[in-house]
């Protein structure tokens, strides 16, 4: 008897395990397709990949291996606190490991290739301990690693790299709150400390907020129905609190960073920036439909687009609400959380985001459509939970006591067939070529005929199924992120205009059309700006606009992009004669207030705060070595003078004159300087921000005060049981 259950246990597994392999292999696929430029020896440019984040990881590369500190990068912004912007995640463990032992392109092709794999893991392993069912859960994972939302944003590496760790936080939170062993629940306070940890080093503060929206109704949502005790969840608490310490060399630099920055005052239409329209909720059954496949400017923030498979099984699951049975709170949860989750990426139309506004720090973010994230984390678990429903009915496992799932299915058929036919009678102008607009109704109805299908039993229908949602998604997002947008890093770098001399001299970028501003790229070829593009962009007092202002910046090149794709119109404007690199004045202009720059020359100074400097010659100044954060001038003058510099103005900075220390100054509204006595003199000027010396320490401490919690919960207490046995 016993052999017979077994054996009919097996032919009940048996479909699951075929339909596994093949969502196996299509993840496979997908992730070959993903990865396919790596092999061929390019790199991926699309948009800020090659725009910001390759020069910062040449320059953060560059400075690991010569084994100096990266926190300063004087080639953007005339100086600038890279480690604190976020976006480069420079302490991470796995970026200091890959840029300091791999060349530039296989390290920044890793990096970004790394995290899908490790998603599609952590969302199976959270969906199978829920679910308890393979196929349904690796549908799941495959769902949503490969949604529109990471693809898109295969452009953003640090949102997809911390958006990876939500299911294996959500993972480590139900192991806590519900395992029945003290190890285990040991082993997953340590694993939300790391995780919480190794997502505020990656430094991208906005997707941490999101996530911790989702920790938090898990939380409390789980330990309703496991109904945890208050010790249990403290657990939790006190995991979150040690990764919070140990991330602190990121986020504390981050935090000063912002109150020098652009953002340092947000205001309510800031923070709307980027809000999703209602307009675009037509891209879930029109994805092609737009030319630039949403209403809004930017493809890659406005992507609502989660695959045609996973949005019908959604509709279909709420259709089946007399078969929920078990799944009843699954499903509710998911609705709940994924409507809430669309009315916060509304931002301003859907008025949620408002409350958001009201919180510390969280009002700084802007593009509140990114929470577009959350809202297809929903649909890939409610794609899951369907999955589970429908293939148990197509086995014969289970009766479905409702088949009026397919009324729906046809509805989104015929909603998609008129979007294409009313879309261009609409929008003309707004509107993707005839083939595009079509492909919306192919989709739907492709995707509504094989649920039905599945729903029917019929053979082959569910790994169809499958094999046409990979192929839907991957379609959709690598079109847009990956194919177009590869190039040779050699030609990448070789294809940079560059100006006709003196090339080490400092440049600045004119103004695009519309006030776009120009990526990093030519950072690259060792080009040095005044300006730049990045996302905590520094307060700068001058307007650089002003022929004055790029003198008194050491501005040698004026940049003119093309704005009609046409390189030959592309031309250098020089500036002369600029302002050294160091120099000595003995007149202070004004110290109240920063004067009319137009009015300032180069042998006079301004400060913020009282100086006096007897009348004198201007002395001598000049640089005897440099390198990122460093400098070091030697100096000459027969009266006291004011040593003014052309690098950027930061506290972090420190002067050591004949090796004791000396307060520095803003200069000139935007520049580091400060006060030499008479004489000759060595001064040293480096780069310590009390920020990161004191978020290092921090750092350290929440490190040994995780291993002393797990070493005492786990290790320590199993010892002194078997002392006392």
């Amino acid at each position: 008897m016993h052999s017979v259950c077994q054996k009919l246990e097996m032919i009940t597994r048996r479909p699951e395990r075929t339909l596994s392999a093949w969502i196996q292999l299509a993840a496979l696929l997908s992730f070959a397709a993903m990865a396919a430029p790596f092999f061929f020896g390019r790199v991926y440019v699309a948009d800020d990949l090659g725009e910001f984040h390759l020069p910062v990881r040449n320059f953060y590369a560059q400075q690991l291996n010569r084994a100096e500190p990266f926190d300063w990068m004087p080639s953007l912004y005339g100086g600038f606190y890279l480690a604190a912007e976020g976006q480069l995640g420079a302490y991470h463990p796995l970026h200091l490991l890959l840029y300091r032992w791999l060349p530039l392109g296989s390290a920044f092709n890793l990096e970004l290739v790394l995290s899908y794999p490790f998603m599609f893991a952590g969302m199976f392993f959270f969906l199978q301990r829920g679910l308890r069912r393979r196929d349904a859960a690796l549908y799941g994972a495959l769902a949503f690693t490969f949604c529109g939302f990471n693809l898109l944003h295969f452009v953003h590496p640090n949102a997809v790299a911390v958006a990876t760790h939500i299911p294996w936080l959500l993972l480590t939170i139900d192991v806590t709150l519900s395992a029945e062993s003290q190890n285990q629940r040991a082993r997953a306070e340590l694993g939300i400390a790391l995780l919480t940890a190794s997502q505020l080093l990656l430094g991208y503060p906005q997707y941490v907020w999101f996530s911790l929206l989702v920790e938090t109704a898990y939380f409390g949502w789980r330990a309703i129905g496991v109904r945890a005790n208050f010790r249990t969840g403290l657990l939790v608490v006190a995991g979150k609190m040690c990764g919070v310490l140990c991330g602190a060399v990121q986020w504390l630099p981050t935090l000063c960073a912002l109150s020098d920055s652009a953002r340092r005052v947000p205001d309510t239409a800031f923070a709307n920036t980027g809000s999703l329209h209602p307009l675009n909720l037509v891209q879930l059954l029109a994805p092609y439909l737009f030319r630039t496949r949403v209403v809004g400017q930017n493809t890659h923030e406005l992507g609502l687009y989660a695959g045609a498979a996973p949005l019908l099984l959604c509709i279909w699951l709420v259709t089946q609400r007399r078969s929920w049975a078990s799944l009843a709170p699954h499903v509710r949860a998911c609705v709940t959380f994924g409507a809430f989750a669309l009315l916060l990426a509304m931002g301003e139309f859907g008025g949620l985001y408002r409350l958001q506004t009201l919180i510390p720090l969280a009002d700084r973010f802007r593009f509140p459509c990114r929470a577009i994230g959350l809202v297809q984390f929903c649909i890939a678990a409610g794609a899951a939970l369907a999955l589970t429903l429908l293939v148990k009915n197509s086995h014969g496992s289970d009766s479905l006591a409702d088949h009026h799932g397919r009324r729906p299915l046809a509805i989104a058929f015929l909603l998609s067939v008129g979007l294409a036919i009313a879309g261009p009678l609409a929008w003309p102008e707004f509107v993707a070529s005839p083939m595009l607009v079509a492909c919306g109704p192919l989709l739907i109805g492709a995707a509504a005929g094989l649920i039905a299908l599945v729903e029917r039993g019929a053979r082959g229908a569910s790994v169809t199924l499958v094999l046409f949602t990979a192929l839907d998604l991957i379609c959709y997002g690598l079109s847009y992120s990956v194919y177009p947008h590869t190039a040779d890093l050699h030609t990448f770098v070789a294809n940079i205009s560059l100006p006709p001399e003196q090339r080490n001299a400092r440049i600045v970028v004119a103004e695009t059309t519309g006030g776009l501003r120009t990526g990093d790229r030519m950072l690259l070829a060792g080009l040095k700006r005044i300006d730049g593009y990045a996302g905590l962009e520094p307060a700068k007092r001058l307007d650089y606009k002003t022929i004055a202002a790029l003198k008194l910046a050491g501005v040698g090149w004026i940049f003119s992009p093309d704005t009609n794709g046409d390189d030959t119109q592309r031309h250098w404007t020089n500036v002369a004669p600029s302002a050294p690199r160091a120099r000595l004045v003995s007149e202070i202009v004004s110290y109240a207030r920063l004067p009319e720059i137009d009015t300032l020359r180069l042998d006079a100074a301004a400060v913020d705060e009282p100086v006096s400097l007897p009348p004198s010659l201007p002395g001598s100044a000049r640089v005897v070595c440099e390198s990122p954060g460093r400098i070091t001038i030697n100096t000459g003058a027969s009266a006291r003078q004011l040593l003014v510099t052309t690098e950027s103005f930061h506290p972090g900075w420190e002067a050591v004159v004949d090796g004791r220390a000396q307060p520095v100054m803003r200069v000139n509204g935007d520049f580091l300087g400060c006060v030499l006595e008479a004489g000759s003199h060595d001064v040293r000027l480096q780069f310590r921000p009390p920020s990161r010396r004191v978020g290092a320490g921090i750092s350290v401490c929440g490190l040994g005060l995780m291993v002393c919690i797990f070493w005492l919960r786990c290790g320590h207490r199993g010892q002194l049981r078997q002392y006392k046995v």
